[in-house]
């Protein structure tokens, strides 16, 4: 069996999900800043821009659950850790 390098499964959606907050991001600015220049699609434009804000606002909001998640495994892994450490070390010998 080949050796596979350790993959942190919340790693590609955190990466997927900061993609798709900075694309929503972005094209909120792109349609907000498109409605002074095109009058004609005024309303079109402030919609696409209003959604986009939202969806980017949601994604960030996901994106930082998905970063406590990380910080939780982080700490659980760190205090199992220390406790094996501290019974390794206070054992009698």
């Amino acid at each position: 069996m080949p050796h596979q390098p350790f993959r942190d499964e919340l790693a590609g959606r955190r990466r997927t999900t900061l993609f798709l907050f900075y694309l929503a991001a972005l094209l909120s600015v792109t349609a907000i800043s498109f409605v002074a220049k095109i009058p004609s699609s005024r309303t079109l434009l402030f919609a696409l821009g209003v959604t986009s804000a939202s969806a980017a606002i949601f994604f960030l909001l996901r994106f930082l659950r998905t970063n406590d998640e990380r910080e939780q495994q982080t700490n659980y892994h760190a205090l199992t850790a220390s406790c094996n450490a501290s019974v390794c070390i206070l054992s009698p010998g």
